[in-house]
């Protein structure tokens, strides 16, 4: 059936995808244009959407408006009804504002200033921001003639990046002065010129800093340092917008101070040498816009009911099945009257005293006895990731565990045994015996030696005394020995007894 308003009248429906939408280096007041459409069914007229990222004049929220261009053929003014979405990855609606209408003179412009806040694209990113993609509908309707059938156009455009990935060596570290520095330089490869400087100080806390060239760069970094075990413990993973200062200093975490590393040099610096694996990826400052797709009369792709009425039905539906478990993920996404905040280095996680004291009896002694986190009113959990916090809240509001893979399975098996959130931790544990390897088992023995977690620690070792004992002859067994020379003691002891 195609695509109506409540008069049957039919609709023009244009369609952006933007492709690596966080890369957006525009600030506030600056704005994506999307490529030019034509209205064949309405004049020929000729239009185009305006995107701000990061807001037209307020940056909490993006700012969204239709434009009809100056060379536009048609009447010198037209009378037009119109609607802005957002769309889901399964082509549901997550937003859509109607019944907006306006007259559009050659040249102007109508549209939102407050569309939608910018903090639900880092809330609910895999829902509005799939494969970091957005997707924008504009719905178009004449208001003073009929259109005789119904349009379609899809356009897309692709903001340029770059992904870097590399392996950092800092030789002799051990013996590296506290005035010393190490500096990896990051280039482009498309254009042969200079992206970043990374400069590491081997200081008591060690120091990167990291110096861009550009004041628009967007840049996505993640490193990890490489034990001799060949595993990875990761050290940071973060944003960076050089807007307002070229220059950003992260410090690695306190259990990985210089000394620390030190003590445990056969785990942390073999041959003496600080392995850093790096990932990064950084905007070009490029966009390629083309039109992918236009038709009139039969309209098949996308959902054609993308309005609000789809989203009123859609709502209908959440409060008919809707449960418990729906009811405080829709809380949590939402930040409903959020009375602390959970801060990392890098970010800041709005949430509810009430929940986490519910889930955790740690975050319950801190709202009940008289400590500065109650005073101040926001958590510092510097020694956490900021993926680990946010699995970590989902599953205090929902119990929900998405998309658990090997490294958020460790920090979050760390994160829960922290705050005593034992369900969590139980899951975790369950996650990481079930994928037991000859690999890992020697890193899993010394995560739960760790945390005096018996259990993970006898399931450990029985997997290697009676069902892999060539983790004996191993490399990393050899390292265990060197690094924790006790644990290994116990297991040679269980093995004896046999």
């Amino acid at each position: 059936m195609a695509s109506t308003d409540k008069n049957n009248n039919k609709c023009f429906l244009f369609t952006w995808i933007i492709e690596n939408f966080s890369y957006c280096w525009q600030k506030k007041g600056e704005r994506i244009i999307s490529p030019s459409f034509i209205v064949e069914t309405m004049e020929r007229t000729k239009w185009n959407l305006w995107l701000y990222p990061a807001g037209g004049s307020d940056d909490k929220y993006i700012s969204l408006f239709l434009h009809r261009l100056e060379d536009s053929k048609g009447s010198c003014v037209i009378k037009t009804k119109y609607e802005f979405s957002l769309i889901a990855e399964n082509e549901s609606p997550l937003k859509s504002i109607s019944g907006l209408k306006n007259s559009f003179g050659k040249g102007s412009n109508w549209g939102l200033l407050e569309f939608e806040k910018r903090e639900i694209f880092q809330m609910q990113k895999m829902r509005y921001l799939p494969k970091d993609t957005l997707t924008v509908c504009c719905k178009i309707w004449s208001s003073t003639g009929i259109m005789k059938q119904d349009g379609r156009c899809v356009a897309r455009t692709r903001i340029g990046i770059e992904r870097r990935s590399f392996t950092w060596t800092v030789k002799q570290f051990s013996t590296l002065g506290s005035k010393a520095k190490n500096i990896y330089r990051i280039r482009s490869t498309a254009e042969d010129k200079l992206i970043m400087s990374l400069d590491l100080f081997p200081r008591e806390i060690i120091r990167l800093d990291l110096s861009a060239s550009n004041p628009n760069l967007i840049f996505h970094f993640q490193m990890s340092i490489v034990n001799a075990f060949g595993n990875t413990e990761q050290i940071i993973e973060r944003e960076y917008r050089f807007r307002d200062c070229l220059l950003k200093s992260l410090e690695f975490p306190f259990h990985l101070t210089k000394k620390r590393l030190i003590s445990k040099k056969d785990f942390y610096l073999p041959n003496d040498e600080l392995i850093l694996r790096c990932e990064c990826a950084f905007s070009t400052e490029n966009a390629a816009s083309e039109i992918e797709s236009t038709g009139y009369g039969c309209i098949s792709s996308l959902k054609e009911n993308v309005s609000a009425t789809a989203v009123e039905d859609e709502n209908k539906k959440s409060e008919e099945t809707n449960t418990s478990k729906e009811t405080f993920k829709y809380i949590y996404t939402e930040q409903l009257f959020c009375d602390t905040k959970l801060k990392t280095n890098t970010r800041t996680f709005p949430a509810h005293k009430c929940i986490l004291g519910a889930r955790s009896p740690v975050f319950k002694a801190m709202f009940t006895n008289d400590m500065r986190e109650k005073v101040s009113e926001c958590i510092s959990i510097e020694d956490l990731e900021d993926d680990t916090v946010q699995r970590m809240l989902l599953y205090m509001y929902t119990d929900e565990l998405e998309g658990l893979q090997w490294e958020s399975a460790r920090g979050l098996y760390s994160a829960a045994d922290k705050y005593e959130i034992l369900s969590l931790k139980k899951k975790c544990s369950s996650f990481l015996k079930s994928n037991l390897c000859p690999r890992n088992a020697c890193e899993v023995l010394i995560l739960a030696d760790m945390h005096s977690d018996d259990d993970l620690k006898t399931t450990v070792q029985d997997f290697i005394l009676r069902r892999h004992k060539d983790v004996f002859y191993s490399n990393n067994w050899k390292l265990l020995i060197d690094a924790y020379p006790k644990l290994a003691a116990q297991i040679m002891y269980l093995k004896f007894k046999e």
